[in-house]
């Protein structure tokens, strides 16, 4: 009788999950990225070490809500979608960027970038649309003295062919729109 409970259990746990994993497949999110083309005239000639930006939002488990006591789920993970972002479009104005993914205690020569987040959320709307909020915060040092911290957000609404969808062109294209910004204030702070 107990070899029986305990293969019922399984049984049920085992549908649990299953059930589990197809409703988070529908609200998983994937992270993607493509640097934007900079206006002509600004390129950068320095070469800049990036590092990695720190997640401050409250939850980082979840990046909005699809609605109906749903949430969406990030595919990747956040922070290094953000920070690689940054590191292409520094790269995409001719920046040398070197990433810099571990920091130990020596100090950094040269200029560094690094930076934090405190919002990347997108929630559903109706007919498929989704809008996404995003802040970053973006700081430049040389050679360990403070050169200049600015915040960057926007907000955006998008169409997709599902709420995923729309959820990703969304949360991209949002991204896209404040870093641009950011990468040309860096280029402009390191001349």
């Amino acid at each position: 009788m107990t070899a029986i409970r305990t293969l019922r259990k399984l049984i049920v746990a085992a549908g649990f999950a299953v059930l589990l994993a197809g409703c988070a497949g529908n609200t998983v999110v994937p992270l993607r990225y493509q640097a934007s083309t900079p206006a002509g005239g600004q390129t950068c000639s320095q070469t800049i070490t990036l590092l990695p930006l720190v997640d401050k939002r409250a939850d980082t488990i979840t990046i909005g809500s699809l609605g109906e006591g749903k949430s969406f789920y990030p595919e990747n993970d956040v922070s290094e979608w953000v920070s690689w972002a940054l590191f292409e479009e520094l790269k995409a104005r001719g920046c040398d960027v070197k990433y810099r993914e571990k920091t130990d205690t020596s100090a950094l020569k040269g200029y560094v970038v690094s930076g934090s987040f405190d919002t990347v959320s997108v929630n559903s709307g109706t007919a498929l649309m989704a809008k996404a909020k995003l802040r970053v915060r973006v700081k430049v040092e040389k050679d360990g003295q403070f050169v200049v911290e600015q915040i960057y957000s926007g907000e955006r609404e998008n169409l997709g062919l599902t709420y995923v969808d729309a959820a990703q062109k969304v949360l991209a294209s949002t991204l896209q729109y404040i870093l641009q910004d950011a990468a040309t204030d860096v280029v402009k702070a390191t001349k």
